[in-house]
């Protein structure tokens, strides 16, 4: 084995120790990042990516066994690299618009896929030799075209639906180290087009190395920010804590709402909650929503006598999560307060809950 082949497997073993460490902190802390769908849809990713397709990628490149174990190694990682790039685009797709899945541009994506899959287990979809201890792989002619357009119309993809990102974003910061993220994924594609076109290793060594820099990125981000990449579409107007007799202890605005908010509809919305307000002690720890045409309402209820109101474009279980979690940080810090107030002609002063901003910029920093 040569130096540069030792340090491939040197890379190989750390983005597999990644690999395990971020699968661990998802599952230890996936209350973190807000949605069941993107927690399995982030670990299968990283399985497929950091254990599949780098193990056998590694093992059909470093050591020759015999023609049929190395093609099968190999094919092995090509069904786990296609399977990344189109997970990859349904996590970009779940930012854009949370569970929305396109429909024209994965239909593309399926029949090529489907298209690959047939093709790989023909016998003339990819042959190799063995030169002096280098392992080459050649690829036949329509299945290579496939691979190729498969990974253009990838690229397509990601710089189309980050450029919306970017716009759409109401953080521009956080939008554009989102887009840097998805650039990193141009190199090893565009590596993988540039092996398939000339065949020569050292485009295949180079697509491993950039895809383990792009891959190691993502989790480091996946690891200290959690919610970054979540919810950066997702706007939220204000954020009211109102009492059971709909007096408003507190209130929050981030933004000036375009929509309905700002509408003589508010007003009606306004007068139904207070009619739900009365009766919420029974609807304890509940997530309700009063949905407008551009604005969702979300209600969490508790039996202290309060309720907490957001108003957001996109309901979405991040937010129930943080929603959920503000309320109970809010019952245990005012409880005292609460409780004195549980009597509907208890005079009630709102100024005993100011310090609210400090719950308000802790649990809603990431929609600031």
């Amino acid at each position: 084995m040569n130096l540069f082949l030792f340090f491939l497997v040197i890379g190989y073993i750390f983005s597999l120790f990644v690999s395990i460490f971020t699968i661990y902190v998802l599952i230890q802390h996936y209350n973190k990042y807000g949605t069941k769908l993107l927690d399995i849809l982030i670990i299968l990713t990283i399985i497929n990516f950091g254990v599949i397709h780098s193990t056998s990628f590694i093992l059909s490149i470093i050591i020759y066994i015999s023609d049929l174990i190395n093609l099968l190694f190999w094919k092995i990682s090509i069904v786990s690299y296609l399977a990344v790039l189109m997970q990859i685009s349904l996590f970009y797709s779940f930012i854009k618009d949370y569970k929305q899945i396109p429909i024209s541009p994965y239909l593309i994506f399926i029949i090529i896929f489907g298209l690959l899959i047939g093709n790989i287990f023909s016998p003339d979809s990819i042959t190799i030799e063995n030169n002096n201890n280098t392992v080459q792989y050649s690829f036949g002619f329509l299945f290579g075209l496939h691979f190729i357009v498969f990974q253009i119309i990838m690229i397509i993809y990601y710089g189309y639906i980050n450029i919306v990102i970017f716009n759409r974003g109401r953080n521009k910061r956080i939008s554009l180290f989102l887009n840097i993220s998805a650039i990193l994924l141009y190199f090893p594609i565009s590596m993988s087009i540039l092996y398939i076109f000339f065949e020569l290793t050292i485009f295949r060594s180079f697509f491993i190395i950039f895809a383990w820099i792009s891959f190691n990125f993502g989790c480091l981000i996946i690891i200290k920010a959690p919610r970054t990449f979540m919810v950066v579409t997702n706007k939220i107007y204000f954020v009211n804590i109102y009492h059971k007799s709909g007096v408003l202890l507190y209130s929050y605005n981030f933004m000036n709402s375009e929509g309905e908010t700002d509408s003589k509809i508010w007003g009606n919305i306004l007068i139904g909650l207070n009619h739900i307000l009365s009766e919420f002690t029974e609807k304890s720890n509940q997530i309700d929503v009063l949905q407008t045409i551009t604005t969702d309402l979300m209600v969490n209820y508790d039996d202290l006598g309060f309720a907490i109101v957001v108003a957001t474009n996109r309901k979405n279980e991040i937010l129930e999560n943080i929603i959920n979690e503000f309320t109970k940080e809010f019952r245990i810090k005012y409880q005292e307060e609460l409780t004195e107030i549980q009597d509907l002609n208890k005079l009630i002063n709102i100024s005993d809950f100011n310090e609210t901003i400090n719950l308000i910029e802790k649990y809603y920093q990431i929609y600031f």
